[in-house]
């Protein structure tokens, strides 16, 4: 596999969009996280509480978040 250094891939990350740039941060934080078992166990029991009914839906939590 390539290995890959931060220098190579800032310029590319500058040039995202912050909708993007975004994603990008989240799907890197998961990867940080993904070997976690703590991390694992509570993003099972968050899709449980989802399948269960007890999450909310796309309106609610924006109306939570003060956003339109």
């Amino acid at each position: 596999m390539n290995t890959m250094v931060f220098a190579e891939i800032k310029p590319q990350i500058e040039k995202l969009p912050p909708d993007e740039m975004l994603k990008a941060l989240a799907y890197m934080k998961h990867l940080l996280h993904a070997a976690n078992p703590e991390y694992k166990s509570e993003l099972a029991r968050r899709h449980k509480d989802i399948e269960t009914g007890l999450g909310v839906n796309l309106d609610e939590a924006k109306k939570r978040l003060g956003i339109s």
